[in-house]
């Protein structure tokens, strides 16, 4: 059993309020809209509105204790360590069967450098049949003032995250044989998207890294680290501000942008037409 499946079946027993959150998965309602070669799976989770409508301005972030900070979780949660840097937790409000945080033991901005690349891809090495996530600092993540991955179980996408989704979400995949060769991608790949001022920072230099707007994934099967990019325009559609009649409570994060978008209120659930996805993902997904 791999440490991972350790600390959730632990943590479902001493962990009260995941252990609840994680048997409402069972509730969630789903409806599919087809595209042809491939579907989007909307999903009813009233559990992630503490995420996905978490209040994100400079002066929310400030004034709220920050909840990834160990000192400031539940006690009844646990961690293990990884490689003295990082937290690996039990996320308490999950969208995937299994879904982990992996949290820097620093309060840290959302901002990839070398060290969290190199990071990025021994965490899919090291779990194989997970997946990998990052969310952007405006690109869905609800902790934009502390630096995490997400690790979550492969088995719950429908079909591979690497799979085109014309017409609707733009994305860039690439298979690389080692670790060293994907994230020499990667760097490359984020090189292009912000028109060269992404700068690969090494550990302790300065944060503005300039990084492009993005949500990126990794799984390594079949000896490949299989990496997916999505590039963003905007955090959030303009649906997300408008006055309460019209108004759509959407916030997509990486998993959104795979085909499995989650949201938290009844209202949302039902007005989520085909032409809807085709506005917010045209919105948010940026043209490559």
């Amino acid at each position: 059993m791999s440490n991972l499946e350790s600390l959730f079946k632990s943590e479902l027993i001493n962990y009260p309020k995941a252990a609840e959150n994680y048997k409402k998965l069972e509730q969630v309602e789903t409806k599919e809209i087809s595209f042809g070669d491939y579907s989007v799976y909307i999903h009813f989770n009233p559990a992630r509105a503490v995420s996905s409508l978490a209040k994100l301005d400079a002066k929310s972030i400030a004034e709220r204790p920050c909840f990834l900070c160990a000192k400031n979780r539940p006690a009844e949660q646990s961690s293990i360590d990884y490689k003295g840097l990082f937290d690996i937790c039990i996320n308490p409000f999950p969208i995937c069967n299994k879904h982990f945080t992996i949290i820097s033991k620093k309060h840290e901005l959302q901002r990839l450098n070398n060290e969290k690349i190199d990071i990025f891809y021994s965490l899919a090495s090291e779990f194989k049949g997970w997946v990998v996530l990052y969310n952007g600092a405006k690109s869905g993540a609800s902790a934009p003032d502390h630096f995490h991955f997400q690790v979550v179980n492969a088995d719950y996408f429908t079909y591979p995250i690497e799979t085109p989704m014309p017409g609707l979400i733009n994305k860039i995949s690439f298979s690389s044989q080692t670790a060293d060769d994907a994230a020499k991608e990667l760097k490359e790949t984020l090189l292009k998207l912000s028109d060269g001022k992404w700068l690969s920072l090494e550990s302790g230099d300065p944060a503005d890294s300039c990084e492009p707007q993005i949500n990126l994934f990794c799984e390594h099967k079949n000896g490949q680290f299989i990496t997916t990019v999505f590039p963003r325009n905007c955090h959030r559609p303009r649906q997300f501000y408008e006055d309460e009649s019209t108004r759509l409570m959407i916030s997509p994060g990486a998993i959104d942008m795979t085909g499995h978008l989650i949201v938290a209120r009844r209202e949302d659930f039902d007005k989520i037409s085909k032409e809807v996805l085709i506005d917010v993902f045209n919105q948010v997904s940026r043209k490559i």
